[in-house]
């Protein structure tokens, strides 16, 4: 008991003055870029010295990242635009939007270190008939009757962002991993955390803080 009261004196004792010595509010905003392969297959492109597919355009996605910064809490909102082919290679356009909602600290005004969990709204449309179809957790298509069914069948990620402060610009690096947890099966917790780190993606943030 002794030892977990230490434990958690000493986080406040961490956490206290960065909260205290952060704005009381902090609104950013910017463009996004994020790498289409995970990071398992940019290790093997690296084991293999092979840089061809970072080089290639048709491997990122593109979009916007808003966060919302109070004290330590955060929340971000990120879309991303993009394509995708599916195993039978039939091509669509992908659009994507991850809202979370976490922690962010700032690093003696060097450096803030983010980490956030929230759905990954996913829709797709049919490059070749113009359809539009929403996907779960597993990639399976849902029907668009219900936005709030469709709400709960996303699939929960994970974001971790580290930026460096350059006056009101920050420029950092994120990382998002996806997992099979879904608020409409709220009670499979350990599907939290049996996602492997090998399948995240890796993206750069270039924000402007407005106030």
């Amino acid at each position: 008991m002794k030892a977990k009261s230490m434990v958690l004196l000493l986080i406040v004792c961490v956490m206290l003055p960065t909260a205290l010595s952060a704005a009381v509010v902090d609104l950013s905003l910017g463009a996004t870029a994020q790498y289409n392969q995970t990071l398992g297959d940019i290790k093997q492109e690296i084991d293999a010295d092979s840089w061809d597919g970072m080089g290639d355009f048709k491997n990122y996605t593109l979009g916007a990242d808003l966060r919302v910064k109070l004290l330590i809490a955060e929340v971000d909102v990120v879309g991303t635009f993009g394509s995708y082919t599916d195993a039978s290679s039939i091509e669509y356009t992908e659009i994507s939007t991850l809202t979370t909602a976490g922690i962010s600290m700032d690093l003696l005004g060097i450096a803030r270190l983010g980490f956030g969990m929230g759905p990954r709204w996913i829709v797709r449309m049919n490059n070749d008939t113009g359809d539009f179809t929403i996907f779960d957790e597993t990639g399976a298509p849902q029907t668009i009757d219900s936005l709030g069914d469709t709400f709960l069948d996303s699939p929960v990620a994970y974001r971790a962002t580290v930026d460096f402060n350059l006056g009101n610009i920050m420029l950092g690096l994120n990382y998002t991993l996806d997992t099979e947890y879904t608020f409409n099966n709220a009670a499979e917790v350990d599907d939290l955390f049996s996602a492997n780190i090998d399948e995240g993606k890796v993206g750069v943030s270039l924000l402007f803080s407005i106030f």
